[in-house]
């Protein structure tokens, strides 16, 4: 009679312990599912190149390496905001567009400080979820957003305000890391980015036909590969008691 008894009290305290392991491991896994990530930090590399008066038909034409830095905020499951400083090279010449008839030959090379505040919009709600059938691991992406390229023109340091615009793609390899893929388009304020060395100018209205803001600007593009992870935590609605 006392071994049954002996043995009841240790099946229940089994049943007791298994009970309190599995509440445990509930809430393990509720804490880690309601867990969103906010924010995104990363690295990006790839190309530059320059487009303008002396390479206005050809892009990803005399490329030189550019990478930076990135940090995205997410507004939503679909829009973020992405902060961006990054350093790359531009270089032009007038004699590899023979078919055009500069009336001066010239030509450029200088590096850039590029700094940029862009919105982003995802095509697809973009994540890793196991309750959300809308979340997707992957999805193509559109931005534009205002930035700042620093550069040394002949009489020193230039600071021209721009517009950027650009696409993208980037998948999910793992719950917190991110890559992708992204092509942007800068357009600049001022005129200058193609000045040489000596500022002699010839680039910046060479046939004479008079400066306009909207037409003879200057324009530089990127192509880059990022890779990011995910910070900045917050708490989110537990599926497991909805």
């Amino acid at each position: 009679m006392r071994i049954a008894v002996h043995y009841k009290v240790i099946y229940d305290s089994m049943r007791l312990f298994k009970r309190y392991i599995l509440v445990l491991l509930i809430g393990m896994l509720s804490h880690s599912l309601s867990a969103q990530y906010v924010g995104e930090v990363g690295v990006m590399g790839g190309v530059s190149y320059y487009n303008g008066d002396a390479n206005s038909t050809t892009p990803f034409f005399e490329n030189h390496p550019y990478g930076g830095l990135l940090l995205r905020l997410k507004m939503s499951s679909h829009w973020l905001c992405k902060f961006d400083v990054s350093y790359g090279s531009v270089s032009g010449d007038t004699e590899n567009f023979p078919e055009v008839q500069f009336p001066h030959p010239a030509s450029f090379e200088h590096s850039f400080w590029n700094v940029g505040c862009q919105f982003e919009l995802n095509f697809f709600k973009y994540g890793m979820s196991r309750w959300d059938k809308e979340v997707k691991r992957h999805t193509p992406y559109i931005t534009a957003g205002p930035s700042l390229a620093v550069y040394q023109a002949w009489n020193g340091n230039r600071v021209s305000p721009g517009l950027a615009f650009g696409v993208g793609y980037k998948v999910k390899l793992a719950p917190r890391l991110n890559m992708g893929v992204e092509w942007n388009m800068h357009k600049l304020i001022h005129d200058d980015f193609d000045d040489d060395e000596f500022g002699n100018g010839y680039l910046t209205d060479p046939f004479q036909m008079g400066h306009s803001h909207v037409k003879n600007n200057d324009w530089y593009s990127c192509a880059v590969v990022f890779f990011t992870l995910d910070i900045f935590k917050r708490r989110g609605v537990c599926r497991l008691y909805d």
